[in-house]
């Protein structure tokens, strides 16, 4: 009988702590709830899929590279993954276009490039399906100078003898971006400054640009420095100059426009922007999912391996900016069209 009752003790001891231990994580899953939630604040269970990211130019060019970089990097910060989708075409306007047009439900970015995306809306209003304001803007994350290339073969080795070699040899050939891209309108700068007049061969990228330069094809290319860093490393090409303020760590022998006599900057940005019409919960998200990952250690060693040039700019910064940049360029070309 003594026997029996023990075993009751026991048995009911033994079912107070399984309800005990029940309770607890009851109320721990209870408090994980509410932190998700108040972390979350306006976002229900977003993102409960993967979210789009349209890029405007080839796979394994600049924007393409950058862009995949940074987001692999975010997809532990945003807790979904992204699923990269290239929309090349018309020097960026194709993607910038689809973009900007997409559903504004959170579940699709991408990766503007001013003054690129800016210039295409202001050359050719009645076309361009797309302005500025089109855009909920997250953070930039790369500002990138120009650079002006040629092989390591080539004769020229200065922007005089750049100059010199397009007097005497009008048609030489010039790879660039094509017509609405900062590339063109450096060059259109160039031309005024100097007098000359470039034969300008339009790519899709710098990828098959660079290979149209080491092949031959071309005789000088201009892009963005941080493309043909591992060329220049590997003695393929030559950086006549570069569009910074100052020289770049990335190539510190290299001199800048203004120290070969131009005075002038070259800088292409590369950025993630929304629809505009996204929440701005969801705004406030990604732009945090983006400075989570420009701070994260690792993702600052391999973007310093890959030469990326990090700005990184907030949603309001980069908004001000932007607008800045847009008021700038519209002036411009209103008192001079190109």
């Amino acid at each position: 009988m003594m026997r029996e009752m023990n075993v009751m003790k026991i048995r009911k001891v033994n079912l107070l702590i399984l309800l005990l231990v029940s309770l607890v994580f009851a109320l721990a899953g209870c408090n994980q709830s509410s932190e998700k939630a108040s972390g979350n604040e306006g976002l229900g269970d977003y993102p409960s899929q993967p979210i789009e990211a349209i890029i405007a130019f080839n796979a394994g060019g600049g924007t393409d590279v950058a862009a995949r970089t940074v987001l692999r990097y975010a997809e532990e910060y945003a807790d979904t993954s992204f699923a990269v989708l290239n929309k090349p075409g018309a020097a960026g306007e194709i993607g910038f276009t689809t973009l900007a047009n997409a559903e504004p439900d959170g579940y699709t970015i991408g990766m503007i490039n001013p003054p690129t995306t800016l210039l295409h809306p202001i050359q050719r209003p009645d076309e361009v399906k797309y302005t500025l304001d089109d855009f909920k803007l997250i953070a930039n994350v790369v500002s990138d100078p120009g650079a002006l290339v040629v092989k390591a073969d080539s004769s020229i080795n200065s922007l005089k003898d750049l100059f010199d070699a397009v007097r005497k040899k009008p048609d030489l050939n010039l790879a660039y971006g094509g017509p609405g891209t900062s590339e063109a309108l450096t060059l259109r700068r160039i031309e005024e400054m100097e007098d000359i007049s470039f034969n300008k061969i339009p790519f899709e990228g710098t990828s098959p640009a660079l290979s149209a330069l080491l092949g031959g094809h071309v005789e000088v290319l201009i892009t963005n420095a941080s493309e043909v860093v591992s060329q220049l490393k590997d003695g393929k090409i030559k950086v006549l100059a570069v569009g910074a303020e100052e020289r770049i760590d990335m190539m510190p022998d290299v001199p800048t426009y203004k120290e070969e006599g131009l005075d002038l900057i070259q800088v292409s940005m590369r950025g993630f922007a929304a629809p505009k019409g996204i929440s701005d919960e969801q705004q406030k998200f990604l732009a945090d999912v983006i400075k989570k990952t420009m701070e994260d250690e690792e993702f600052q060693k391999k973007a310093e391996e890959m030469a990326l040039p990090l700005d990184y700019k907030g949603p309001e910064e980069y908004k001000e900016f932007l607008e800045d940049m847009n008021k700038d360029l519209q002036e411009e070309y209103e008192k001079n069209p190109w």
